[in-house]
């Protein structure tokens, strides 16, 4: 018990010690948070801003029946079994968004967007803009003057092509055109809120009118790309069947025409020969306009499904031009610089004393 109430005075003394010796070089302290200060602003001014333009989408949830509702509905009352047109198929989930926006086709095809700073002084496509208009910290020039001056002795061809979606695969693109690609997709994030089906597009720019046209399109091409993917099958189904159409219609066209023609030729005459040939062409006529008609049927019910099977997606809100910068945060950069000079200092004081009375107790 005495050796606790010890270690308790001998720990008090301790502190008390270390703040008595904080408060004797509070003038060293203050200089570390002035410097701590100054070097905060040197570094928040020189990191250039970014602003932020945010979309917010609700989509909707693939369904697992097929045509429902009311076109289900009225199929039944007119006697015609769906059949293949029902049943379940695989979903786009909104939690392979992230993905989606990241892979590299999808990049590829913002590439040719034309964009321009607020001010106008720079209109050119996006992958320009990333890769040659890009502000950058002065330090990051500072080291990345060797590698750049090796690299303009060293290489002889300038890559100016910028990739599109033709020519997306990743086993052609050049190690520039890698790197503007990762820039951007750095640039673009996409939250998933599981709990409320809501997705949230976040595009980061340098310039704040390009922020919001480069999220507006990302919203665009990512709620095609979910179109896209919800109605291959009913799109494919949609062609086949509209096929099939054309060329029953085109039998039955020639059917009835060569019937027509034959009664035409043929009238007023009773011979049997002529009698079996009329109503065999006509039984022709009959059976391609039955063809026809049944598959007239299946190409309306071919693009109801594909309207049913389109999803709708709800823009909760829209792409904003943003008038503050979101980056750098420079209270916030203030307030740490500040804190670490100070706890810095603070420590390097500390253990210099009991260096110092460490070396006089030898």
């Amino acid at each position: 018990m005495e050796e606790d109430v010890v270690r308790k005075n001998k720990t008090g003394q301790n502190f008390i010690d270390i703040l008595l010796l904080l408060w004797a070089k509070r003038k060293t302290l203050l200089k570390a948070c002035i410097i701590g200060g100054v070097l905060s602003i040197i570094v928040a001014f020189s990191i250039p801003k970014q602003y932020t333009s945010k979309v917010v989408l609700a989509p909707e949830l693939s369904s697992s029946g097929g045509i429902s509702g009311s076109i289900g509905s009225l199929a039944s009352m007119a006697g015609i079994d769906l059949g293949g047109l029902s049943g379940n198929e695989d979903a786009l989930y909104p939690e392979l968004y992230p993905q989606i926006v990241s892979s590299t086709p999808f990049l590829c095809e913002l590439m040719d967007l034309p964009v321009s700073t607020k001010d106008g002084k720079i209109n050119t496509d996006l992958y320009h803009y990333l890769r040659y208009k890009q502000k950058y910290p002065w330090w990051t020039w500072a080291l990345q003057a060797p590698g750049r001056m090796i690299k303009k002795l060293t290489t002889h061809t300038v890559d100016t092509v910028m990739p599109t979606a033709q020519n997306s695969n990743s086993l052609v693109l050049t190690r520039s055109q890698q790197n503007v690609l990762k820039s951007l997709s750095n640039k673009v994030r996409v939250d998933v809120d599981k709990g409320n089906n809501v997705i949230t597009l976040n595009v980061t720019m340098q310039d704040p009118l390009i922020a919001a046209k480069v999220a507006n399109e990302v919203s665009e091409k990512l709620q095609q790309y979910v179109v896209d993917y919800r109605t291959a099958k009913a799109r494919k189904d949609l062609a086949y069947t509209t096929q099939l159409y054309n060329e029953a219609q085109d039998r039955y066209f020639k059917a009835q025409k060569a019937y027509a023609t034959f009664v035409d030729q043929h009238q007023g005459l009773v011979k049997m020969q002529y009698q079996m040939e009329q109503d065999r062409l006509e039984n022709e006529k009959d059976l391609a306009f039955g063809v026809y008609n049944q598959i007239a049927s299946q190409l309306e019910l071919a693009k109801a499904k594909v309207q049913e099977k389109t999803p709708v997606c709800v823009v909760m809100q829209p792409p904003y031009t943003p008038f503050k910068a979101s980056s750098p945060k420079k209270l916030m950069m203030g307030i740490l610089y500040v804190f670490l000079a100070f706890f810095g200092t603070a420590a390097w004081l500390v253990v210099k004393e009991l260096i110092n009375d460490a070396k006089g107790m030898e």
